[in-house]
């Protein structure tokens, strides 16, 4: 047997030697479907479907806005916002100031910059100034 193999040296390489941690990457699990956690996640978020309001409830609403209008003052505010990306959407409460209506496109404007269809309002109230 020839005793040669153990006394030689270790081959040099042509490339800079690899530091440890850039070695370890190579080893790091990586994603076969790219976007596929997103979409699942995506597939599990809940939306829930507009309700259709009575026409007592629309009378309501209306004659809150024309207080509002008047009074040109805060107001706890329930509405709908449309999904962006499946179907239905969900029930959003803020506390907004009252800005101007759009009578022509039945929307609300308000100071924090937030524009409102009427028919998405599901409930209003004017807070005191």
């Amino acid at each position: 047997m020839d005793e040669r193999w153990y006394t030689m040296d270790r081959p040099k390489s042509k490339y800079p030697k690899m530091p440890m941690s850039d070695r370890s990457a190579q080893f790091a699990p990586f994603a076969a479907l790219t976007g596929h956690k997103e979409a699942v996640i995506e597939q599990g978020r809940i939306t829930q479907e507009k309700r259709i309001l009575s026409n007592e409830e629309k009378l309501e609403i209306n004659e809150k806005i024309t207080e509002l209008m008047h009074l040109k003052s805060k107001c706890r505010i329930t509405y709908f916002e449309k999904d962006k990306t499946k179907s239905g959407g969900q029930y959003m409460e803020s506390v907004l100031s009252f800005k101007r209506i759009d009578e022509l496109n039945k929307v609300l404007y308000f100071k924090e910059n937030i524009q409102i269809q009427i028919d998405d309002i599901v409930d209003i109230e004017v807070l005191e100034k």
